[in-house]
């Protein structure tokens, strides 16, 4: 399973994410298509994407 969490700051939440138990799957990173997009592992095992609006 996979969730997706939107939100302006990407950097930030990726930090608190690994300081609250979270495993880096990949660091946050511009795309092409103007998102910033960080990917993390849970402490339950749940993939979940870090991510800016599209556009912005």
């Amino acid at each position: 399973m996979e969730i997706a969490l939107v939100m302006e700051n990407v950097y930030a939440a990726h930090e608190s994410a690994l300081a609250h138990g979270g495993m880096e799957i990949s660091p946050p990173a511009h795309k092409p298509w103007g998102q910033v997009i960080s990917y993390i592992r849970s402490p339950d095992g749940t993939l979940v994407e870090l991510c800016t609006p599209i556009g912005t």
